[in-house]
């Protein structure tokens, strides 16, 4: 039976007791079941949903002032009336408690300060002021403010740019385009009373139709700020009003700006009660809002009563409770019908009218939403994993280039833009950002079908909706330059990393300094010489590393440099254990990429010069010494007589020159043997040493050849004692190993002034020819020079008379001696020779006629001769198949010749088919003797014609760096009087090591002349020198035999393999050169059966022992061989000695022990220098 509708509310409603109370009772049992485990995720939870409300409602304060900016770019010029009338329509105060209101900061020029006022105050702001006023070069002030009541009013005007914090945050705002929130602050509207801690919130509005795609236009398309301020304690009352998280269980809440934990940047706190040590429900959250980061911290006041089963009482009173009033309620429904429709008419009205309300103001969005850079939208993920868009601006067109109809129901035509290495970044992490509710912040690239890629940047909040999927709100922006900028700067990062590596590796020391003379940089090689870390020298001045006085001196030439003047010192650097080091050091100024007037600091470059320093010093004692006697050699002689006849003419004195010979020299050293033949030199040049006066000068010219210069002499005849006094202290015997030797010597003299003018050659010249005049006088003896030589003068000027003849006549030829790279066979040119094809005597060497005219205009003409022969042979050559370079002599008059550069542009001109790279120069070391500003831009010219120079005779003059240094030559010639005696003399050894040492340093070439002999090849390749020329090569040769001569020669088979010698294994080469020597002399004197003395060799100190001591272990056990058979000659040689000494006849078979002894050693010798060797190609 039906119930009458008058007991059916009844019937309901019992229905609705029983089972309210049947539901109560099960809910309180299963409370009582989860309260224990759900205590720390429910408190999790809490924490997570604070931090996601505060986070949102920055977001959505954020999304209010871009939209307040949004009106202002699009609107233009709009009045404070206006200004309050859209926010009041935002409603933002009722919406969001704690806001108050939406200003708009101004950004102004000092020249528009005064203009700004002015306007403001017409506007009805009489009072208007911008402050706090002081110079700026940027000034902001607050000019919109709603709501325009209360506390608000004191802000209008005020400039907060002025303020370090609001500063920061405005231009991190105007530079990214985003909204940015300052660090904690005291508000300027605080009154006396409830200070609370305050932020401030910008979003940067640009110029309408602005491109603010870069910093720099961002900053240019600046007009002004919109923000808001918050009390802190307000907004987040605020904003967790409405969120239950428990502070009826005593939960305690603090807000801190950054990312630690700090009472200065305390925000907010939720009670003001002391804080409590962290418990196990301590949690911690962070909130990244464009780069600034808050952090939020959760815990319990009184965790221990947390846990409890109070909720399960709760709970079945408040489900009974619940019940009857649910009953209550359906009876009061059931009651109240006609009163519900009636309410619910005026509801639907209300909604009309609210719907027209948002129609209004979702079309002002619209347009706000078009104003904003990129593409505003809503995104909407349904749970069977479909998407659309259902709302996207107009930007989407320049994001996706897709329209927002196309995507408003389906999403998949921006899926497929997505680049595939991306898209399961931005599939995880829109998940994640569903599941956590968390904003969802990321950037990908689009490929689109013309083949370009974009990068973009997503920012939005997700929503839940109630039929389960998840919206997201929020911005995308194209962020494709800033990418290139960041991928540019990464990439210079790398290049500079690089570059550092590659600097480590130098062995230079590199370093830079600030203006304060502080280190920078320093690559490992300056690290290494200051013995000390990067992070230990960089930042200071290197105070630690250097004493006071040598500090001083380093930061005086920074100074120097950093006005802007590059320096050029050296210094020296005392090592623990070792020599002190000399370093060259460079310093440049650095000058800002953007202002070249300003210098930033300064780069050094120190470079260790020590061996090129002891190589200098080594060279200039060769250079002005005589290596033997120790007596000035013939270069230090000319510059000492040249001084002494300035001294001469400018005091009006006078001097004499004597040149002596020693007579009866060479039969002693061909019988005695060298080593007898110098000691007998050493001995006669001390004692001429100290027959001198103090103050002359005695010098060791060559051979058995000395000059003396004596000072204040006032005749010739003055000088006749001291002349007695030489030829008494040659004549004198000498006693070497008890053999008494004795020579005589013959004296020429000469004096100046002389009537005629002369110089010092000249002067030395006159002597010599008194001298010979001496020798065919009967030796012995000394010979004043006189007037008679003036017939030699005449024979002279006919000399001259038949060269010039010669020259018209056509009878010089060229002889051509090739020149070749001994390793690999390849003829690398050839010298060209004159020869003179006399009538009557013949093919006669340059010796009979160069030196006669030396100093004529002759040698001009002669030169003149030479070049052109050479460049019309050159190109008989190349007609024939054959590109040959060809060397020619240039002597000093020709050198300096005014029309020498002219001559050869006209010879390349003449000759166009010639390179002028084939022709090279050969200078005469002693043509620049005295004159070398004059002679180096002679040859720079040159150079700039193409033409290669080279220096001749090398070692024969002053062998000065600084020549090396400024004379731009590529190659030095070595003298052959260097090579000739090389395998005899271990002095001569030194001289050409010491040379191919300078000429390493200067980057030069180095070509040996003199090369007679394999032997002397050996020499040379074992050296590193591998360009030579010479008689064992081939002799000078006329044109027509070259082709000939190319086509047939061959370089000595094992020159190919032959390797050069490391610095430390030289001694061998030493050694064998030593024992070469003396085992010949030995082999000599044993085999003559002549009483002559035996030849000394100082085992202990020779070239071989000191090697061998100086190996170490592991290298004397490679070395073992060597050692034995040296000890095993030793004995020999003692043995031999022994007998000889006792005149005890020596047998056939003793010499031929001998020699097999020497011949395992010098075999011995070789192995070991082709062993220790390496091989060395020449590019």
């Amino acid at each position: 039976m039906l119930l009458s509708p008058t007991y059916r509310p009844s019937v309901f409603s019992g229905l609705i007791i029983a089972l309210g109370v049947l539901i109560t009772l099960f809910a309180s049992l299963q409370v009582k079941q989860i309260t224990e485990k759900a205590a720390l995720k429910h408190f999790s939870l809490i924490a997570d949903q604070a931090t996601a409300k505060v986070a949102e409602r920055l977001g959505d304060y954020a999304l209010v002032l871009r939209g307040a900016a949004g009106l202002l770019e699009a609107a233009g010029d709009i009045t404070h009336d206006d200004w309050s009338h859209y926010v009041q329509t935002l409603k933002a105060a009722q919406n969001f408690t704690g806001h108050l209101g939406v200003h708009f900061t101004q950004l102004l020029a000092p020249e528009e300060l005064e203009r700004h006022i002015k306007q403001v105050r017409n506007e009805g702001f009489p009072n208007y002021r911008v402050w706090p006023m002081a110079e700026r070069d940027t000034y902001t002030a607050i000019v919109f403010i709603a709501p325009f009541e209360g506390r608000n009013i004191k802000a209008l005007g005020y400039d907060m740019f002025s303020e370090a914090a609001r500063r920061a945050a405005m231009i991190q705002a105007r530079d990214t385009g985003q909204a940015a929130l300052s660090s904690k602050i005291q508000l300027k509207i605080e009154g006396a009373e409830d200070i609370q801690a305050g932020s401030i919130m910008y979003v940067p509005v640009y110029q309408a139709d602005a491109v603010i795609d870069t910093k720099e236009q961002r900053q240019q398309a600046l007009i002004g700020w919109t923000h808001a301020a918050y009390r802190m304690d307000d907004m987040m009352q605020g904003v967790l009003h409405d969120l239950q998280y428990g502070n009826e269980a005593g939960i305690d809440l603090y807000l801190y700006d950054g990312g630690e934990v700090n009472e200065q940047q305390l925000l907010h706190r939720s009670n003001n009660s002391p804080p409590l040590p962290p418990s196990m429900f301590f949690q911690e959250r962070a909130i990244n809002f464009n780069g600034h980061q808050w952090l939020l911290t959760f815990d319990y006041q009184n965790p221990h009563h947390i846990i409890s089963y109070t909720s399960s009482w709760l709970t079945l009173g408040g489900g009974l409770l619940l019940t009857f009033l649910l009953f209550f309620l359906v009876h009061s429904i059931a009651s109240t019908r006609s009163h519900a429709l009636l309410l619910a008419k005026q509801l639907t009205r209300k909604v009309e009218r609210r719907e027209q309300e948002l129609k209004v103001a979702l079309e002002r969005l619209q347009t706000v939403a078009s104003r904003v850079p990129g593409m505003v939208y809503e995104y909407r993920l349904y749970p069977d994993n479909t998407d659309c868009f259902p709302y996207a601006s107009e930007g989407i067109q320049k994001i996706y280039r897709l329209s927002p109809a196309q995507v408003k129901n389906d999403a998949s035509l921006i899926h497929t833009l997505i680049h595939p290495n991306d898209v399961a970044t931005v599939q995880s992490s829109t998940a994640y950002s569903a599941k956590n509710l968390t904003p969802w912040r990321q950037e990908f690239r689009v490929c689109f079908a013309d083949g370009t890629q974009h990068w973009l940047f997503g920012d939005s909040s997700p929503h839940p909706e109630e039929d389960g999927s998840i919206s997201w709100y929020g911005v995308m922006t194209d962020i494709t330059q800033q990418k290139k900028i960041e991928l540019a700067l990464r990439a210079a990062n790398q290049l500079t990393l690089r570059f550092r590596n590659a600097l480590d590796q130098v062995q230079a020391c590199i370093f830079m300094k600030d203006t304060e003379s502080r280190y920078t940089y320093a690559n490992r090689a300056m690290l290494e010489l200051l013995n000390c870390s990067a992070p230990a020298l960089l930042g200071t001045q290197g105070e630690h590393c250097f004493s006071t006085e040598r500090l001083t001196l380093f930061n005086q030439s920074d100074k120097e440099t950093l006005s802007g003047q590059a320096k050029k010192s050296e210094f020296v650097i005392n090592r623990e254990a070792a020599e002190p080091a000399t370093f060259l050091e460079v310093k440049t100024p650095i000058y800002d990429e953007e202002d070249d007037s300003q210098i930033v600091g300064l780069l050094g470059i120190a470079t260790d010069i020590t061996e090129l320093k002891n190589n200098e010093y080594k060279l200039q004692r060769l250079a002005h010494y005589d290596p033997l006697t120790k007596l000035p050699n013939r270069v230090l002689l000319a510059d000492r007589l040249q001084q002494a006849m300035r001294q001469v003419r400018r005091l009006q004195g006078s001097l004499v020159v004597i040149y002596l010979d020693l007579d009866g020299f060479k039969q002693i050293n061909d019988n005695y043997g060298h080593a007898v033949g110098d000691q007998l030199l050493i001995e006669l040049a001390s004692r001429m040493q100290a027959v001198i006066r103090k103050g002359d000068t005695l010098s060791r010219i060559g051979g058995d050849e000395f000059v003396a210069i004596l000072l204040n002499v006032a005749n010739l005849e003055d000088s006749v004692t001291l002349c007695e006094r030489l030829l008494a202290a040659a004549a004198k015997p000498v006693y070497i190993d008890q053999e008494r030797l004795q020579v005589s010597a013959s004296l020429g003299v000469s004096s100046y002034p002389q009537p005629e003018e002369l110089d010092p050659d000249q002067l030395i010249r006159q002597a010599d020819q008194a001298m010979y005049q001496a020798k065919l006088a009967g030796k012995a003896r000394y010979h004043l020079f006189d007037t008679e030589q003036d017939r030699s003068l005449r024979s002279h000027h006919e000399s001259l008379d038949n060269i010039r003849a010669a020259l018209s006549a056509e009878q010089f030829t060229l002889f051509y001696q090739p020149k070749v790279n001994m390793r690999t066979g390849e003829t690398v040119g050839v010298e060209a020779l004159i020869r003179w094809q006399h009538p009557s005597e013949g093919l006669l060497s340059p010796v009979h006629f160069l030196p006669i005219i030396e100093n004529s205009s002759l040698t001009v003409a002669v030169g003149q001769w030479v070049l052109n022969a050479a460049f019309k042979q050159m190109r008989a050559w190349q007609q024939q198949g054959l590109s040959l370079a060809v060397s020619v002599n240039i002597n000093a008059r020709q050198l300096r010749e005014p029309n020498l550069i002219p001559q050869l542009k006209q010879l390349l001109q003449d000759y166009p088919d010639i390179p002028a790279h084939r022709l090279e120069l050969e200078i005469l070391e002693t043509s620049t003797l005295g004159d070398l500003s004059q002679v180096t831009p002679i040859l720079a010219q040159c150079r700039e014609l193409g033409v290669e120079l080279s220096l001749d005779d090398f070692g024969t003059g002053y062998s000065s760096l600084t020549y090396l240094k400024q004379l731009p030559t590529h190659t030095i010639k070595v003298d052959k009087s260097f090579i000739k005696t090389v395998l005899e003399d271990p002095e001569d050894l030194a001289i050409l090591d010491a040379i191919l040492g300078l000429a390493h340093a200067f980057d030069r070439q180095v070509m040996a002349e003199g090369v007679e002999t394999p032997a002397h090849g050996d020499i040379l390749l074992r050296m590193g020198c591998e360009l030579a020329q010479g008689y064992g090569i081939a002799r000078p040769m006329p044109a027509k035999d070259i082709p000939t001569w190319l086509a047939h020669w061959q370089p000595e088979p094992h020159w190919a393999d032959l390797p050069v010698l490391r610095r430390d294994e030289l001694p061998l080469l030493y050694a064998s050169i030593e024992y070469q020597t003396w085992l010949t002399q030995l082999m000599f004197i044993l085999r003559s059966n002549t009483e002559q003395p035996w030849p000394k060799m100082d085992f202990e100190h020779s070239h071989l022992t000191r090697y061998l001591n100086s190996l170490p272990s592991q290298g004397a056990q490679h070395h073992c061989a060597l050692a034995t058979l040296h000890q095993q000659l030793q004995q020999e040689v003692a043995h031999l000695q022994q007998a000889y000494q006792n005149q005890i006849p020596l047998s056939e078979s003793d010499l031929a022990l001998l020699e097999q002894r020497q011949q395992q050693l010098f075999a011995e010798l070789a192995h070991v220098m082709n062993e220790n060797g390496y091989l060395k190609y020449s590019s």
